[in-house]
């Protein structure tokens, strides 16, 4: 009943989080955001399928499209 997105992140800023946005034929359906881990990974999980009494409701079917938003420290001698 469980679906996750997860990875890691190469040089990310302490204290923000990953901003994660689900669409679906270009629709938003579900949008979060998680901690980044030390080591700069992050998992979010979330529920695909409800049950109400005796029925099993799929909340998410198909095909989707996630994107992720992150934070991350730059080298300030880059941006000259």
């Amino acid at each position: 009943p469980w679906g996750a997105v997860y990875g890691k992140i190469k040089d990310h800023v302490d204290g923000y989080p990953v901003i994660i946005q689900i669409y679906k034929n270009g629709d938003p359906v579900h949008f979060a955001q998680t901690d980044v881990n030390d080591d700069g990974s992050y998992e979010y999980k979330f529920r695909v399928r409800n049950i109400d009494g005796d029925k099993a409701i799929n909340v998410f079917e198909g095909d989707y499209e996630v994107r992720i938003f992150k934070t991350v420290n730059l080298n300030s001698n880059s941006l000259i």
